[in-house]
């Protein structure tokens, strides 16, 4: 103890944010990280400032708030966020066939094939979301209550994406439809294992955690096979349409289509299918996971709050019958309140610390003087901005479903003080589609049910460490008509 006390005893250089300081050797601040941290990190701010340096799990980590916090948004290249994800989450470890591929590839292919063609895909968002409704959700003649409700969304949710991603013939198995969507909980309870054997060697976290991996356990390759077995026989018959109409071919408008069109694509050499289904469940993992989460926690803020479902239903029913229930994404960008509501809704997401990110080696100096060294690990306050009385009024705090109505600003823009999708050119390319999906569910459940929590409460979400997850009490849903 004593000498890895000796080890980690933290070390602060000159010009650098203060460190708090802490009372229990070699733990440091990870008591208060873990269990007290909206509290915690408040009064760190209020007594160092807005920018200062904790001590957990081992290493010194610098906090960022407010202008700090943007200047990383506005200098991507001096912060390395996809290493300081990696250690918390070995993606690479549990895509396999992924692991060579950039993280910039599935980002241009999110904002190209998946935001780019909203206008397109547009329709099968609706035609699915509808159904899902239908058969998860059905009939509520008699009021009925669902618990955990972020399992039956996120089942919702994924049937529109599966569609999208491979295409109507391959989402028709419920099998493939039900793999990518559970995918993000089968692989969730890694991201919120403490990694305490970082007060040893960062190496050992991730070691413990792939353990299994080692044994011929992995949470994707079940889910791996399923897709796989359903997409081959789509594969072949499409090489060989190919094959037989030449140029008057009409490809699928789906995303597979786009990694079949891709020069590394071939289904002659072994485990291709296998990249390309690891390619497909990367940015399932973040489409599914992200959106499912901002619709589900949309819901409970809207089941707690039934005095505004009236003002939104008055809205639905006007759109719904201008369009006579075809919404487009010209019809989506109408639904002000509803947009509002959902922006709201995501700036009281709960989460106080996120999107952890290495200084590069060379260190970086800001605005206000202080300089961070290399590879330092910086976390950026972000409640702190989405609670900022300077950016909302002195009533940042509460929840305003139409704060944002009449004032330009929908829940997609990103600007300095609405970091929800990140900032600056690296801004999280899948928002768009995120909320236009979000909107279109929220949208349909308003003119079919009545929505309320069965305690009749506003409900909590549920913190894990810095984060949280939706609150698990009951929402009741009864038929309008």
């Amino acid at each position: 103890m004593i000498v890895l006390y000796i080890i980690r005893r933290p070390r602060i250089g000159k010009n650098e944010p203060p460190l708090v300081p802490y009372t229990i050797p070699i733990l440091g601040h990870t008591f208060n990280y873990l269990f007290n941290i909206r509290k915690f990190i408040k009064e760190c701010k209020k007594q160092y400032g807005e920018c200062f340096s904790i001590y957990i799990f081992g290493e010194v980590v610098t906090v960022l708030s407010r202008d700090s916090l943007t200047e990383v948004f506005k200098s991507p290249d001096d912060f390395d966020f996809t290493s300081a994800t990696n250690e918390f989450f070995p993606l690479k470890s549990l895509l396999p066939y992924n692991a060579d591929v950039d993280i910039k590839f599935h980002a241009k292919t999110t904002r190209e094939q998946i935001s780019g063609k909203l206008d397109t895909n547009i329709g099968i968002i609706r035609k699915y979301l509808v159904r899902g409704i239908d058969e998860w959700i059905g009939d509520c003649n008699e009021p009925k209550t669902i618990h955990s409700a972020w399992y039956l969304v996120n089942r919702i949710i994924a049937l529109p994406i599966a569609n999208i991603l491979v295409g109507e013939e391959a989402a028709s198995h419920e099998d493939l439809v039900k793999s990518l969507g559970d995918l993000a909980f089968d692989l969730g309870p890694l991201l919120i294992i403490p990694p305490i054997l970082f007060f040893i060697h960062k190496k050992l976290h991730e070691l413990v955690i792939t353990l299994p991996l080692r044994f011929g356990w992995n949470p994707v390759s079940r889910h791996r096979e399923v897709v796989v077995n359903r997409l081959k026989p789509i594969v072949e018959k499409r090489l060989k349409e190919k094959d037989e109409l030449g140029d008057n071919y009409k490809p699928y408008n789906d995303l597979f289509e786009y990694y079949m069109n891709r020069p590394d694509f071939d289904n002659t050499k072994p485990n291709n299918l296998h990249l390309h289904v690891d390619n497909l469940f990367a940015i399932t993992f973040a489409a599914i996971n992200t959106t499912s989460k901002a619709a589900v926690d949309a819901l409970y803020d809207l089941a707690g709050r039934p005095e505004i479902l009236d003002e939104l239903y008055e809205e639905a029913l006007i759109i719904d019958k201008e369009c006579n229930g075809q919404v487009t994404v010209a019809d989506v960008q109408k639904m002000v309140k509803l947009d509002s509501f959902v922006k709201e809704s995501l700036r009281h997401s709960g989460n106080i610390i996120f999107l952890p990110h290495y200084v590069i080696s060379k260190g970086y100096t800001f605005s206000n003087g202080l300089t961070i060294p290399g590879r330092r690990k910086i976390i950026l306050y972000t409640e702190d901005m989405l609670k900022a009385k300077e950016n909302f009024g002195e009533d940042a705090e509460d929840f305003k479903p139409f704060r944002f109505v009449n004032t330009n600003s929908p829940a997609t823009k990103v600007d300095r003080s609405y970091i929800v999708f990140g900032g600056g050119k690296h801004a999280c390319p899948g928002r768009f589609f995120a909320i236009n999906e979000t909107k279109m569910f929220l949208h349909k459940l308003i003119l079919k049910y009545r929505v309320s929590t069965k305690s009749g409460k506003i409900e909590d979400k549920i913190y894990i460490g810095p984060l949280t997850s939706p609150s698990q009490s009951g929402i009741v849903f009864e038929n309008r008509i």
